[in-house]
């Protein structure tokens, strides 16, 4: 006996075969366009680039050598031991950090966290990446945001750490210069327990001196909590709208301490971290929390710069080259776009053909199926 297949069951079933292939093709065929945010992007990327140059022509104007391992020749390259050293660093990951186009990374996370132009956002920054915090400072110019900063001294190995030109130095300069004209406002030596317990107390007078004789608010609180409440409430004062927080290096009062560091690398976003081992009752923060943590699970935000090289593949930034990678180049300029015409108008007919076959078969009731003339033979 053979067997017939009605001609709707046939048409629908060849619509369905052209919906799944038009959305399989449109998802696997992504166009990548130019970001509309691109301007502001390569601005960034300028300003960073510049903020850099700037410093290289500080230190050999001023006798401060670049290191031969500064194998780019940005004179953003520290040393690899000093006595404002705090961790050991990794050579690679420092002279990834140098290409300025991480400017443009940052603008991408403002993008991504709503910011607009005006809006409040704190950076707390070590003195281990001292490139990635000219590049945010240029990003949030850039973009025209009110930046609450806090900075420490301490920095991990190849970071700025030479004792008489450290971040803040750089900072202090490019703001001077009026390259930079976000400034850092609070400062703090960092390290162990975020007073530089390992520094010389040589080391320690003469920076403090240089840094409160320029003004700039220095904090020195050995007892953690109490750390991160002062600074939680500097914040609440500097920048009562509060819309992202970022955080460059390996700072406690960023990360948190011990087992509560915060562990998230690159963009987070609003209340990803829900910690489960609350000490604090009401709260749902872990026992020594930091900066991000707090602020990310009270729903805002949060950017953490501190793994590189995972960060690099993530955003299409070369790790460690051999020639600095053109500004206004690269994976982070772009967005990925899928062109859904060919699936909308595909699902439309589709949708259209069920609905032409439910009217059918409603009008004609199963007088049609025991009538119905337009079959196939579709085997034996």
């Amino acid at each position: 006996m053979k067997k017939v297949v009605p001609f709707q069951s046939m048409i629908l079933a060849i619509w369905a075969l052209i919906m799944c292939a038009s959305v399989a093709f449109t998802l696997t065929s992504p166009q990548q366009t130019i970001s509309p945010y691109y301007d502001v992007m390569k601005q960034s990327a300028l300003l960073a680039q510049k903020s850099m140059d700037a410093i290289k022509e500080y230190k050999l104007n001023n006798g401060i050598e670049i290191s031969p391992d500064d194998i780019l020749n940005t004179g953003m390259l520290g040393d690899r031991y000093t006595s404002i050293t705090t961790t050991v660093g990794v050579l690679e990951a420092k002279r990834t950090t140098f290409n300025p186009n991480w400017a443009a990374v940052i603008v991408g996370m403002f993008v991504k966290a709503g910011l607009k132009q005006g809006d409040q956002v704190g950076m707390i920054f070590s003195g281990s990446f001292p490139a990635l915090n000219l590049c945010a400072m240029a990003a949030a110019q850039e973009y025209g945001l009110e930046v609450c900063i806090m900075a420490s001294v301490g920095a991990s190995s190849y970071g700025a750490n030479n004792p008489e030109f450290t971040f803040f130095d750089m900072a202090e300069y490019l703001f001077t210069k009026q390259i930079l004209t976000n400034r850092i406002d609070y400062m703090s030596f960092g390290g162990a327990e975020d007073v530089g317990m390992e520094f010389t107390d040589y080391d320690k007078a003469r920076i403090r001196f240089r840094i409160e004789s320029t003004g700039v608010t220095f904090l020195e609180e050995s007892d953690f909590h109490k750390n991160i409440n002062q600074r939680i409430e500097i914040f609440e004062k500097e920048i009562p709208d509060i819309k992202f927080l970022l955080n460059v290096g390996g700072s406690m009062v960023g990360l948190g301490s011990g087992l509560s560091a915060f562990q998230a690398s690159g963009y987070v976003s609003a209340s990803h971290f829900d910690s489960t081992a609350s000490n604090i009752p009401g709260v749902g923060l872990s026992k020594d929390f930091g900066l991000l943590e707090y602020y990310n699970a009270g729903g805002i935000p949060v950017a953490n710069l501190l793994n590189i090289k995972g960060l690099a593949l993530e955003y299409g930034i070369p790790y460690d080259p051999v020639e600095m990678p053109p500004i206004g180049e690269g994976q982070t300029y772009y967005a990925v776009t899928y062109n859904l015409t060919t699936s909308f108008v595909s699902l439309g007919l589709f949708l259209a053909v069920i609905i032409f076959y439910c009217i059918h078969r409603r009008k004609n009731g199963t007088e049609v199926s025991k009538h119905e003339r337009n079959h196939i033979l579709c085997g034996r």
